[in-house]
């Protein structure tokens, strides 16, 4: 398990630059950094990662930081890197899955890309092999808890900012809870203090958390409508719950078919976590 900040000098070999240039990076504040009660400087480890993506190139000792060691899944496109990642969750290659996401944030990809371009793809593939048999639903199974696991993992190394939050769910019926988990940290790594309420939540408990919390945002994620009329209902009371408590509601997932949204008020509809980022990247600047 990584820490989640390193000393400039760890984060400094781990990046593969002198000392003297991290202190000026810090000091010109191109780096994000905190300080300890002494006064001594910490860089998240997420922030590390942000650097070296900055600087074109993966981290010189990615191991300095608790991660995986540089191994061969930094080369080729996305195709090839999501049939890599599919190949390692069928066979239940924890350690494998865990190399290919951590050396991709460290050289290439931002959470959000990862998301889209990779674990999206491996997914795909996933689902195509199944619909050929050629993968049991075990695999399938299997390969949720792994990439739930090294999502657990990569959430410890954010350090959102406490003065704008966010809550999601799923609503009743719908318990895919992936791709709620993975809004999540794409919003954490944002900055916003965001935190996935579980799934197959009634819509009135959702209305609950909302006026307690009073959240910048809240996400519903729709996998699975199990019957439409009923979702509709729920949806429009949560919609005008957010309404009535200015919280901006975005919505996104595959079973959100263009007749659902038609009937659906919301302040945005994501169709990518990309969209997910830029949508709470202007919700934050204040431009909406």
């Amino acid at each position: 398990m990584p820490e989640s900040s390193v000393s400039p000098k760890v984060a400094s070999r781990a990046l593969g630059v002198s000392e003297s240039t991290l202190k000026r990076w810090c000091d010109r504040e191109i780096v994000k950094v905190t300080r300890t009660a002494g006064g001594h400087r910490k860089l998240a480890v997420n922030e590390v990662l942000r650097l070296a993506r900055l600087q074109g190139r993966p981290l010189a000792a990615p191991e300095l930081v608790g991660l995986p060691p540089r191994g061969k899944f930094a080369g080729g496109d996305a195709s090839e890197q999501a049939h890599a990642m599919a190949t390692a969750l069928l066979s239940g290659g924890y350690e494998s899955v865990r190399q290919i996401i951590f050396e991709l944030l460290a050289s290439k990809y931002s959470l959000s890309e990862l998301c889209d371009q990779v674990i999206a793809g491996a997914f795909a593939i996933i689902g195509e092999r199944w619909a050929c048999q050629e993968a049991d639903v075990y695999q399938e199974r299997r390969a949720c808890v792994i990439l739930h696991r090294i999502l657990a993992e990569i959430r410890t190394l954010q350090t959102p900012s406490a003065s704008a939050s966010a809550l999601g769910a799923t609503l009743d019926g719908d318990h895919y809870s992936l791709a709620s988990t993975m809004a999540e940290l794409v919003l954490r790594d944002c900055g916003l203090d965001a935190t996935a309420l579980g799934t197959s939540i009634p819509a009135d408990s959702c209305i609950h958390a909302v006026r307690s919390h009073r959240p910048a945002m809240f996400w519903l994620s729709v996998s699975h409508v199990p019957d439409a009329a009923q979702f509709l209902t729920g949806f429009a009371r949560l919609s005008a719950a957010c309404n009535e408590e200015s919280v901006a509601l975005v919505v996104g997932g595959r079973a959100l078919t263009p007749e659902l949204r038609t009937a659906m008020v919301y302040s945005a509809a994501c169709d990518t976590m990309q969209q997910l980022e830029r949508f709470a990247n202007t919700l934050q600047r204040g431009l909406i």
